[in-house]
């Protein structure tokens, strides 16, 4: 056991190396992945969970507004709710968003002064860029500018082209001339924006932040968009969009957690809402998979995904699609590396195990043999304590015997009775007593050390000469003998002695015995074996 542990100690320890170097093949967690805030992750996806019971709700509003169309209202009313509807639509689904939007044309009042109308168009051109559907949205913009608008329409018309722009703008990814185009329209949108709406507008105050943002002014813009998130309600597109600015403001103040975390409360307002077209979630699902989170960004991105093919967001697949590749082939990797680590992990488990199956069967094996050996050795250590109280009663006996026999000369001695002393020695009638109780004394403690001597005796003998133990529990000669020769006394003259036989007599007897055995040659020597080998 000790010799087999030892030689398997370092297969023990190389496996462990391996086991430890699978659960982290870069030896040390990656410094990006401990900044990411998992306690707002926790949140945003209890909120991804609940994303069916928000849009749940949107469409039970939408559905009470269509309810209002059924009832008949008069025109101008129509007209309203279809505009509410067409809202509603254009970042949940965009298609609906333009049919609602074109279908308020039809509602429109017919003593309108025009106002609706371009209204209508204004609706129906946010509608169209949501869907990514830009050279029609353009056109109607473009006429629509033409015109001589009052002020809130001239509002509308440059949030709308803000918006066309911002999607046209992401469309293009920064790249070649166009980039450059639409970002100086969305510049000029914003200065229409700043000189038009009141600076109490929230409106405004969100276009102020972002400007100081574009022109490196950090730290007052973070002051001013988390003043817009303590006053706008969470679930409000002011709310999100000023989230994802404080966002990219954090990243640039050096602060890598806080641009997770707001990327996450934008979505998290985006998901509330039902806006199926949002940036924060794909850009949080990109940023995560730079910081090595890739579970996260693989679930945030297909999440994104998932939502702008419900809502038919054409923009919002392009600018997803951007991210999507990198991101599901390192998911990819990490569920084959994930498999490789299961396998190496399943290998040295199997292999831990089949060593503590041979050194648990080993070490069984060595204390049944402990044991079995305590076993022998407590019943060696009987045979010795039968051996050493056998041999004080043999000596007792003859002292015993001894000191009567001196008693007894003495008497005679003293009586001047020699002549029956004489007598009683030469009768041989004292040594024939001594000899019967010697012998009786030597087969107890023979049958005391070896129960089963007999037994074992006969299993040399053969069938037709197997000897049966006296009622008396006698011993016979040749049995008596042939103890002796189990104790390891195996000259016959010394036998001879200690029985008081004649060595022709021991010689006789043990002949006799060989002769009634299978294997006469080795007899003696099989006898002398008996019990060592149980």
């Amino acid at each position: 056991m000790s010799r087999f542990f030892k030689e398997s100690l370092p297969l023990l320890f190389i496996l462990l190396i391996v086991a430890s170097s699978c659960s982290n093949p870069s030896g040390q967690s990656s410094s990006l992945e401990a900044e990411i805030p998992y306690d707002v992750l926790r949140r945003l996806n209890a909120t991804i969970t609940k994303a069916p019971i928000y849009q749940k709700k949107k469409v039970e509003k939408i559905d009470s507004l269509k309810n209002l169309l059924k009832a008949g209202n008069q025109p101008s009313r129509q007209w309203e709710v279809l505009l509410k509807i067409a809202s509603l639509y254009r970042q949940m689904n965009a298609d609906s968003s333009i049919f609602y939007a074109q279908k308020s044309v039809y509602a429109i009042p017919a003593d309108d002064n025009g106002i609706r109308l371009i209204k209508s168009e204004l609706a129906t051109i946010m509608a169209l860029s949501t869907a990514g559907i830009f050279p029609p949205a353009i056109q109607r913009l473009d006429s629509i500018s033409k015109l001589n608008l009052p002020h809130d329409a001239r509002i509308e018309f440059w949030k709308t082209s803000r918006m066309l722009y911002s999607y046209m703008l992401a469309f293009v990814q920064d790249h070649g001339e166009y980039s450059e185009i639409f970002r100086k329209k969305y510049i000029q949108c914003d200065d229409s924006l700043l000189s038009l709406l009141p600076h109490s507008d929230p409106f405004r105050q969100f276009i102020f932040s972002e400007r100081l943002a574009s022109d490196a002014k950090w730290e007052t813009a973070r002051k001013n968009l988390e003043t817009i998130l303590r006053e706008q309600p969470k679930e409000s597109n002011i709310y999100a969009m000023a989230a994802f600015q404080l966002a990219f403001v954090n990243m640039n103040l050096g602060n890598p957690a806080k641009y997770v975390e707001y990327l996450a409360l934008s979505a998290e307002s985006d998901i509330k809402q039902s806006v199926k077209e949002g940036i924060a979630l794909p850009t949080l699902a990109y940023r995560l998979y730079e910081m090595g989170d890739i579970d996260d960004a693989f679930k945030y991105i297909n999440f994104a995904l998932e939502e702008a093919n419900s809502g038919n967001i054409r923009m919002r697949m392009v600018s997803i699609s951007a991210f999507m590749p990198l991101i599901d082939e390192a998911y990819r990797k990490k569920i084959n590396d994930s498999n490789n680590k299961m396998l190496a992990y399943l290998l040295i488990s199997t292999t831990l195990l089949i060593i503590a199956l041979i050194l648990s069967t080993s070490l069984i094996r060595n204390i049944r043999d402990s044991r079995a050996k305590e076993k022998k050795l407590a019943t060696a250590s009987k045979k010795l304590e039968a051996y050493v109280g056998n041999f004080i009663g043999l000596c007792s006996n003859y002292a015993s015997r001894l000191d009567q026999f001196g008693k007894l000369i003495t008497r005679k001695i003293n009586a001047r009775q020699t002549d029956d002393l004489l007598k009683l020695v030469s009768s041989g009638r004292f040594n024939e007593e001594d000899n019967d109780e010697f012998y009786r004394l030597i087969d107890k403690a023979i049958l005391d050390l070896f129960p089963d001597f007999v037994d074992n005796i006969n299993t040399l003998l053969m069938p037709d000469q197997q000897i049966a133990l006296k009622p008396d529990m006698q011993l016979s000669p040749e049995l008596r003998i042939y103890a002796f020769v189990r104790l390891g006394v195996d000259q016959s003259n010394k036998i001879a002695q200690i029985l008081n036989y004649s060595s022709n007599t021991v010689y006789s007897y043990r002949n006799r015995m060989r002769n009634r055995a299978f294997d006469r040659d080795n007899f003696d020597k099989n006898v002398a074996e008996l019990g060592y080998n149980n």
